[in-house]
């Protein structure tokens, strides 16, 4: 019989941090990124939640650290890339995940407040991360940022002003930060 060897996997090893990660679609990433070999960061603003999916990946074999923290926050961002670094050694992957959502409401109805909340929330903390992170993949010289997007960023829908508008913007700011670093060899 041949024998098998052992497929490398483009994950083993690699440090991931992932935002929105103590639900839905960012706790699917994690899981299956530390299944993959992943050394997974989860980052949310929800302790209990994040402690729960870390134990998940743990029980399955993985590794995983959990970080309760605001995106939108500059200091809590730069904390969680801090503690990455200092507890890894490396990042090689940002999944920029986490967003906020609003009912429908029509912009004439609209309060400053809520755009504010749903802009910042879904396009100002991908910047945040996006931008303390990059230090260090430009230093590796290489890495992935992954941002999510959603089908509501390439078309309006009725009361959806917000949220629609602020994917619309995270399409073209992926983009145009693709453009600034891929000769870094960051993806």
């Amino acid at each position: 019989l041949p024998q098998h060897r052992p497929v490398m996997n483009e994950l083993d090893n690699k440090v991931a941090i992932i935002t929105g990660a103590s639900k839905g679609i960012g706790k699917s990433i994690a899981i299956r990124f530390a299944a993959e070999g992943c050394r997974v960061v989860l980052v949310s603003r929800t302790e209990s939640a994040l402690q729960q999916v870390a134990q998940e990946i743990e029980e399955q074999g993985g590794i995983a650290l959990a970080y309760a923290a605001d995106v939108t926050d500059p200091v809590d961002v730069n904390q969680v890339v801090e503690r990455t670094i200092s507890e890894f050694g490396q990042v090689d992957i940002l999944v920029n995940n986490a967003a906020v959502i609003h009912p429908v409401i029509n912009v004439v109805d609209f309060e400053l407040v809520e755009w504010e909340r749903i802009i910042t929330g879904n396009l100002t903390s991908v910047f945040l991360m996006s931008r303390a992170v990059l230090p260090q993949l430009i230093k590796q010289q290489s890495g992935h940022i992954i941002n999510v997007s959603s089908i509501g960023g390439r078309r309006g829908g009725k009361g959806r002003s917000a949220y629609r508008a602020s994917k619309a913007a995270l399409i073209n700011f992926t983009e145009t930060l693709a453009a600034e670093v891929c000769e870094q060899g960051i993806l």
